[in-house]
């Protein structure tokens, strides 16, 4: 995909398949480790991970990656900017249909161990999806 909107498209998928891979690479393991109800209980820790992370910069990956891959394959529409934004978009499903529910029922003090297991699974569905997706809009 070639122009300023392919490589904006392509970058951002990028960048924000990179912050998931880096929080399953280095935060998941982590809190893992943490015992629960320590002072350093995961629970608590990922509450607060779930505050600070909706800031604007991160907002705007979140839905700007799928955005903008939409934009660019209804600009040039090939199976590759298509397939691409299909997995951008379906990233942010997952995100807002599973883990967005699912931290919610962490901060209303939900069970650690109820919660870490699916929010992982889409976790890592939506980092595949990102990382792909991004690599699609390159091709």
């Amino acid at each position: 995909m070639t122009g300023v909107l392919g490589v904006t498209a392509a970058l951002a998928g990028a960048v924000l398949g990179g912050v998931y891979l880096a929080f399953d690479l280095a935060v998941l393991p982590a809190l893992r480790r943490a015992p629960v109800g320590g002072p350093d209980d995961p629970a608590a820790t990922m509450r607060a991970i779930n505050v600070v992370i909706v800031r604007p910069a991160f907002l705007a990956l979140l839905f700007g990656a799928p955005a903008l891959a939409v934009a660019a394959a209804v600009v040039v529409p090939t199976p590759a900017t298509v397939t691409a934004a299909v997995l951008q978009t379906a990233g942010l499903v997952v995100t807002m249909a599973v883990n967005v529910p699912l931290n919610t029922a962490l901060e209303q003090g939900g069970p650690w161990e109820r919660f870490v297991g699916p929010w992982t699974r889409a976790h890592r569905v939506r980092t595949a999806a990102a990382l792909l997706g991004a690599v699609l809009a390159v091709v």
